[in-house]
């Protein structure tokens, strides 16, 4: 009993300590921007990369033994999807042809080879991975996969996967919103006023908080981190934050604050759809979970539909990428321009660049792209094409961070695992561009758990003057 009591008073001080913190005050009513301020600011920020200096593709440049080796890229890719039976018994002889030839694989057509070390990197890791598999008295095609994915960890490739299960963490956002806050000239108050003076372990307060929206709509500021965390299947588990963040005000008092907790989001489309356009507080909405152009007119239609709303949402946040040209079409269709993204195409094995010099897009309709981490590859493109489309803001979580390559296609012959692997092409940001990085993805314009981003978003369009 006397340790329920003590649990409840410990509440009673949260409650007390947190009281009105987590309230729209009027200093948060007071701290609102206007719809044209906070546009012009998001457009401030990414026009800063409009005349960035292209990346150096150099690091990234295929170096072959012999030239003809390019050639044989052609003996590895393949749309061959064959049955996989995790359980499947390999022998010795079987298990040793896969790694073998997966190893080959990587050397002929992996585009980032060279970038993750050539030849002393990979095979290091053949040879380490045939003595694990060597060791074994028995193997299954799940062993196999397993023992592959553990050996490849240095490949910070996002596309890059065995079977779904991915060598390299990914960041994954954290919330921390038991305390609103709003950013001033005294610096970052809370609701209440009291003013930040430090967070233990994070002496850059612009890094740590981010601006966001409150569930009554409002746009303030909520500390968010980025924690690693492992895609094989358990990035649609919760996942909790290790961390907590002590808030010291210049008043002598404290807040402690702990993170929501964190899943993968994920929206299925209504049954035997494609595509969704719906509303959500007047607003037009168009949802399509990959770009696949077999469904391209619909994803078109909905592109010229919307184009003369005055606000429009585009939901990315269950995309998982697909065709990059749907997404130029459905920008295109948009806008009734051409959009150009800040990224520039390179071949690298045979280098030339395939891109037009991107430039600062007019438009006077606000499009609103809502992010996840599910957001991937084409989708990832997409949010680099609205940089420089004026009056575009992106609402979510940061994306998947797969942008930079592709998703090429190789089977295993014995095991029949399923390797996804870039081949030929990547995708580079300007130098010094700070808003993407591989495997953190793309980070949003207001950073909310994707869940809440539709219904967020339409409430601070609301908000707004």
């Amino acid at each position: 009993m006397n340790s329920k009591l003590v649990s409840l008073f410990c509440c009673l001080i949260m409650l007390v300590s947190f009281s009105g913190c987590t309230k729209v005050t009027q200093l948060v009513k007071d701290n609102q921007p206007t719809k044209a301020e906070l546009l012009a600011e998001i457009n401030e920020e990414h026009q800063r990369w409009e005349a960035a200096p292209a990346a150096d593709p150099t690091p990234y440049l295929r170096h072959y033994d012999d030239p003809a080796d390019a050639q044989k890229y052609f003996d590895y890719i393949t749309d061959t999807y064959s049955e996989y039976d995790a359980a499947k018994e390999l022998s010795l002889e079987e298990a040793e042809e896969d790694v073998n030839y997966l190893f080959d694989a990587f050397y002929y057509d992996f585009a980032f080879y060279d970038y993750f070390g050539g030849h002393a990197v990979f095979d290091q890791a053949k040879a380490d991975t045939l003595q694990e598999v060597q060791s074994r008295d028995s193997l299954t095609c799940e062993d196999l996969q397993k023992i592959l994915v553990s050996h490849l960890t240095f490949i910070k490739d996002g596309h890059f996967n065995i079977n779904q299960d991915y060598p390299s963490e990914k960041d994954i956002p954290f919330f921390f919103r038991q305390v609103m806050f709003v950013k001033t000239d005294s610096g970052y108050q809370n609701a209440n006023g009291k003013v930040v003076a430090s967070v233990d372990d994070h002496p850059d307060l612009d890094e740590l908080f981010k601006r966001s929206i409150s569930e009554q709509g409002y746009l303030v500021y909520y500390p968010v981190l980025l924690k690693p965390a492992t895609f094989d299947g358990t990035e649609w588990e919760k996942h909790t934050c290790d961390e907590t963040l002590t808030v010291h005000y210049t008043d002598g008092s404290t807040d402690t604050l702990t993170a929501d907790a964190w899943r993968q989001y994920y929206k299925e489309l209504p049954k035997d759809q494609n595509t969704d356009l719906r509303q959500t507080d007047g607003i037009p909405v168009f949802q399509f979970n990959s770009f696949d152009g077999s469904f391209l007119q619909e994803v078109n239609a909905a592109a010229a539909q919307m184009s003369d709303a005055a606000i429009s949402m585009l939901d990315l946040r269950s995309n998982v990428g697909g065709y990059e040209e749907v997404a130029h079409q459905w920008i295109t269709r948009y806008s009734r321009q051409r959009v150009q993204g800040n990224g520039v195409r390179y071949d690298v094995v045979n280098p030339v660049s395939v891109a037009i010099a991107h430039r600062w897009q007019t438009h006077d309709n606000i499009l609103i792209l809502l992010s996840g981490k599910c957001s991937a590859s084409s989708a990832e493109i997409t949010m680099d094409l609205a940089y420089n489309l004026e009056n575009s803001l992106i609402i979510g979580e940061n994306t998947n961070g797969c942008m930079i390559g592709n998703g090429g296609h190789v089977e295993l012959p014995n095991s029949k695992c399923s390797v996804i692997m870039t081949s030929v092409c990547v995708y580079l940001l300007p130098e010094g561009a700070d808003y993407f990085e591989e495997m953190r993805g793309l980070s949003p314009d207001i950073w909310v758990p994707a869940k809440e981003a539709e219904t967020l978003a339409a409430k601070l369009m609301e908000n707004l003057k």
